[in-house]
């Protein structure tokens, strides 16, 4: 009668067992490690969309010039916008692309803002967005790492505004006051003119240097999805 050999851990000497283990245990570190890297979008591939759990990965850059001073409401600009050097961040995702992708997720525009609207606030379904970047190993909100002097914080809705985008060309993607040009902007704070900006402005906003270094240039992963209001 013939058998098969079984093959018993249990028979391996101790310090065999504890090399394989450890062995193992570091294949499986580096395993994860590589796929939450793949996750993230770069600069070649900038947008991400997780149909799975229905939300959007956009690769940003701490503007070199905005990126270090305070901004009324420039939050984050598609790098070859027209408005580009004011933001906070520069986008390496169009604005186009980007509206799409949220649609394609399930989220549902406002569309209720127009050059007229002064005052008014922005609609649309309201959205998460979170803030990541390699190295931190976890994802904050966005009032973690945007200051706001103003103190209302942050309701990010995806205000729409597909064809005023194309039109400017601003490039705008996020608003930090309601917008209506920017895809997504803040309702936390109404529409303002530019004159009444400059003199008496909602807020004044900057990337928080507690949390985040700013020599510029430093990849940001921004990470959108339709808030859960249950």
């Amino acid at each position: 009668m013939r058998y098969t050999r079984r093959c018993d851990i249990n028979s391996f000497p101790v310090g065999i067992v504890f090399l394989i283990s450890l062995f193992l245990s570091v294949f499986s570190l580096q395993t994860a490690v590589a796929q939450v890297a793949d996750s993230f979008p770069t600069q070649q591939n900038p947008l991400i969309v997780d149909s799975k759990n229905r939300r959007i990965l956009i690769y940003t850059e701490v503007n070199e010039k905005g990126g270090r001073k305070a901004s009324t409401h420039f939050g984050v600009v598609f790098k070859d916008g027209k408005l580009a050097d004011k933001a906070l961040l520069n986008a390496y995702v169009s604005p186009v692309d980007f509206h799409d992708a949220l649609l394609n997720i399930g989220v549902k525009p406002g569309n209720n803002l127009t050059r007229d609207s002064g005052g008014k606030y922005v609609e649309g379904d309201s959205l998460e967005v979170m803030v990541t970047w390699p190295g931190l190993h976890e994802e904050i909100p966005l009032k973690d790492f945007i200051a706001d002097s103003g103190g209302k914080g942050f309701d990010i809705k995806f205000g729409g505004n597909r064809t005023a985008s194309v039109v400017e060309s601003s490039g705008c993607i996020t608003c930090l006051e309601s917008c209506w040009v920017g895809i997504t902007s803040n309702a936390a704070y109404p529409m303002n003119g530019t004159l009444k900006r400059f003199f008496n402005p909602n807020s004044q906003f900057s990337i928080n240097g507690k949390v985040h270094l700013l020599t510029g240039g430093e990849p940001v992963i921004l990470i959108y999805s339709k808030k859960n209001l249950n």
